[in-house]
């Protein structure tokens, strides 16, 4: 807080000068004038163009868990796209760290998908009485 007061008195005492030596001097007003013109007209930096997320059709992984068994469904979910499958990431909420954003490898992304649906569906038969 000390350094940003000192800072605030150095720069409002150096405008104080700049204002009396622009006052007597035309030059150095129009120089001065100028300046903060251009600096006024720098032009902004665009912003980074979000990339347009593709409509792909998700299947319903939790019908498909029930109706193959789990050995079946990891077969079957090696299949999808990579789209398909960062798609059910997403969705479902599987990776919500996002450290598989970058998984380029369907086998990877598929493994994760069914060990996260698996965890899911053990959770909630926690619940169930046998």
């Amino acid at each position: 807080m000390r350094k940003e007061k000192i800072l605030i008195k150095l720069l409002h005492g150096l405008t104080k000068v700049l204002a009396e030596e622009a006052d007597r001097n035309p030059e150095f007003a129009r120089k001065i004038e100028d300046l903060l013109t251009t600096l006024s007209q720098v032009p902004e930096r665009p912003k980074p163009k979000r990339r347009e997320s593709r409509n792909v059709e998700l299947p319903d992984i939790y019908s498909e868990w029930h109706a193959r068994g789990e050995e079946e469904f990891r077969l079957w979910l090696r299949d999808r796209s990579l789209e398909t499958l960062q798609g059910l990431i997403k969705h479902h909420d599987f990776d919500p760290s996002r450290r598989t954003s970058r998984w380029k490898e369907r086998e990877k992304l598929s493994s994760f998908i069914a060990d996260q649906l698996r965890g899911r569906l053990s959770r909630g038969s926690r619940f169930m009485r046998s």
